[in-house]
């Protein structure tokens, strides 16, 4: 099985995307892109990922709802996984929230999952040495590689190459794949550090 991975291509992605291109932004207009960018990938992911059932309410009366089976986890990674997941609560309301600290553990997340827990790790840039860790203690925990999704401002291809060895059925939703370098030789990721965190 090979690596998949989603550029998402909803044209409300597109637009925030071309925001976040000019540097110039202030901080505030670069944080609002990440977190609708944040709330319409994790619409991507839901689109396929949700579980609909039906409900009969009255004799020939039904209604779908998300099936209450499953359960929903929104790993965070911190600091930066934090602006994408402002987004992402707003379609996973109910979803439970836990935190990858600076030492790469998973703060906040029960000792036994199942296979209906389903899971989505959020990030500004993908990290493979982050992700496997991550990854690591949720298979070990019994969460299903199916049932975890990545979601990611942008992915350099080196990294993709490095993790789809270790995790070749991962799928990964994102806006860009490239090297994550400018033409000033400063990472984007540097540059969106820089204007959230002053």
């Amino acid at each position: 099985m090979q690596l998949q991975i989603n550029i998402a291509s909803h044209p409300l992605i597109k637009h925030w995307s071309g925001i976040l291109e000019n540097h110039n932004n202030p901080g505030t207009i670069l944080r609002t892109a990440c977190s609708e960018i944040g709330k319409w990938i994790t619409y991507e992911i839901m689109r396929e990922w949700l579980v609909i059932e039906t409900i009969s309410l009255e004799p020939e009366k039904t209604i779908d709802l998300i099936s209450s089976d499953y359960k929903y986890i929104i790993v965070i990674i911190m600091p930066y996984g934090f602006i994408l997941a402002e987004g992402a609560r707003a379609l996973l309301p109910t979803a439970n929230i836990a935190l990858v600290s600076y030492n790469n553990n998973i703060e906040k997340i029960e000792d036994q999952l199942d296979s209906f827990t389903k899971i989505l790790v959020l990030d500004l840039f993908l990290n493979e040495i982050i992700i496997s860790t991550i990854l690591e203690e949720l298979v070990t925990k019994g969460a299903l590689l199916k049932n975890i999704k990545i979601a990611c401002l942008e992915c350099g291809s080196s990294e993709l190459n490095k993790l789809g060895k270790k995790w070749s059925a991962l799928e990964i939703y994102t806006t860009k794949v490239n090297n994550i370098i400018n033409n000033n030789k400063q990472s984007r990721e540097q540059i969106f550090k820089d204007k959230f965190f002053v």
